[in-house]
């Protein structure tokens, strides 16, 4: 069975013949956010025979020289400027949002999709070239609500969905928009899924009230993942933090995978008992707690549970192995992570 075909067949509940892989650190492809030059990455040893690849657009930017002290600052097609600081322990700072005076937002002119085709036409070159045999997830990060905290900032956004809303919406609209944009040039660069990541809640709950999520934000997911059907890719979704009073709105969407990196936030028991058999789960060990601060044993143990709790004889489960950058995660909890998920990834 190739790896198109098991990663496939594990979103269809079709018995795979083994535990399918997906692999953030992607030689070629994986930037971090832009701050790596994607061919320094190397394989993590273990991972050469992935399965499936974490391809991801995020954005496309003009670099603006550095600051006294030597950081890079660069903007993003949004507007938004950015510094990366000079050590690894974060990956970017937010230092100007567009929307910080209101006489800007009179002003603001939302960017054309078309500013991200030389990254699509290098990224489908890649994919042909070397990962014809994987099969390509394709990541949008930062999603639509990503994006607007960055636009507004944070506290900004918050007050303006308090005194404005509509304006929020308008805005989280036009960057659907965008984003739809994307789906079709995904599917010619070969991708077989687009995955979208967004942030809506903390460790401790949804930002907002549920009830706002369902009235005014909850149907462009809709719209966004029924297009992505109908380009004939599969649709995945990573929402950080503790999603659990919505997880059910979530299950009713056209969602194939429902993808968590801190599972522990939301709970493996949650997840075995709400999503196991009904959608696809794609999960690491914990991010948050487990890979960065736990022992290899930790890890080991932890991803024996999520193997023994979200797998089965008919598949569902995708296994991530994460590295990271900016920091990384601890070289021995990362092996150990690769280590055990794969005793389950052949016969």
């Amino acid at each position: 069975m190739n790896h198109i075909e098991l990663v496939k067949r594990s979103i269809e509940f079709n018995s795979p013949d083994y535990l399918p892989m997906e692999l953030v650190d992607v030689p070629g492809i994986y930037n971090a956010y832009g701050t790596l030059d994607p061919e320094t990455v190397t394989y993590i040893p273990g991972t050469e025979n992935f399965d499936s690849g974490w391809v991801t657009y995020h954005w496309t930017f003009s670099q603006m020289g550095k600051t006294k002290a030597g950081e890079n600052l660069r903007k993003d097609e949004w507007g938004v400027i950015q510094k990366i600081p000079l050590d690894e322990h974060s990956t970017y700072i937010i230092e100007h949002s567009p929307f910080a005076e209101s006489k800007e937002i009179k002003n603001y002119k939302f960017p054309s999709p078309e500013i991200t085709e030389p990254f699509f036409e290098k990224t489908s070159e890649i994919i042909r070239s070397r990962y014809a045999d994987r099969f390509i997830c394709g990541y949008i990060d930062p999603g639509a609500f990503l994006i607007a905290y960055n636009i507004f900032g944070y506290q900004t956004f918050f007050i303006k969905l308090s005194e404005d809303i509509k304006l929020v919406i308008e805005v989280i609209d036009r960057i659907f928009q965008y984003h739809r944009a994307l789906i079709s040039k995904w599917k010619k660069a070969g991708a077989h899924m687009v995955n979208v990541i967004d942030e809506i809640a903390g460790n401790n709950g949804l930002f907002f009230s549920p009830e706002i999520w369902r009235k005014h934000f909850r149907r462009f997911y809709e719209d966004l993942f029924k297009h992505i059907h109908q380009e004939n890719m599969y649709t995945g979704l990573l929402f950080d933090g503790d999603i659990r009073i919505i997880l059910d709105d979530v299950l009713k969407m056209e969602i194939d995978v429902l993808q968590f990196v801190q599972p522990n936030v939301v709970g493996i028991k949650t997840l075995r008992e709400k999503v196991k058999g009904k959608k696809c789960l794609k999960c690491s060990v914990d991010m948050m707690s487990t890979l960065a601060c736990g022992t290899p044993e930790d890890v080991e143990k932890e991803a024996e549970i999520l193997v023994g709790n979200l797998n089965s004889k008919k598949g569902g489960f995708i296994c991530n192995v994460l590295r990271w950058h900016r920091p990384q995660y601890p070289v021995k909890n990362v092996i150990a992570s690769v280590e055990t998920f794969n005793k389950y990834r052949r016969k």
